[in-house]
């Protein structure tokens, strides 16, 4: 009997460092698991707020499409510097009928044109190991459109 009780004894403490190995597993696929939806979730509110931005700057450029400085003034003044940390350049073009887009300031604008702004942004990840499965950074580009209402 002393030998079948010494054996159980000894296959629990193997058990027991089982069980210890297979959380610390687990536990780390975990943390990885919840750093990349902290990240993801960085990334989508930065990304609702340049689109929010360059849905403004339509808006008003809709309405006044040679006015570059002020459309710019107006996406910027829209952007939440508490989420998005680094400066934007956004690109502020107009459709001619030829179908060809050319950038702000532009020759002429006519109602009818289709008016496109582009937000180009540089995303940081900010978890260090899930930057080396994904890389450093993700490069999100938000596009919103409009038809210029007049000249």
């Amino acid at each position: 009997m002393r030998v079948k009780y010494a054996h159980k004894i000894s296959l629990e403490k193997q058990e027991q460092g089982q069980s210890l190995l297979e959380l610390a597993i687990s536990l780390f696929v975990l943390l990885i698991m919840l750093a990349g939806i902290v990240d993801l979730g960085r990334a989508l509110i930065i990304q609702f707020v340049l689109k929010d931005a360059a849905e403004e700057g339509v808006v008003y450029g809709t309405s006044f499409p040679s006015n570059c400085t002020q459309i710019l003034s107006r996406i910027s003044s829209n952007i939440d510097t508490q989420f998005v940390k680094n400066t934007v350049s956004p690109v502020i073009e107009i459709k001619d009928s030829g179908g060809t887009y050319h950038a702000c300031p532009y020759s002429s604008a006519a109602g009818g044109q289709t008016m496109r702004i582009t937000i180009p942004y540089t995303f940081q990840i900010s978890m260090p190991f899930l930057g080396a499965f994904v890389g450093q950074s993700i490069q999100l580009n938000v596009t919103a459109s409009g038809v210029v209402l007049r000249p």
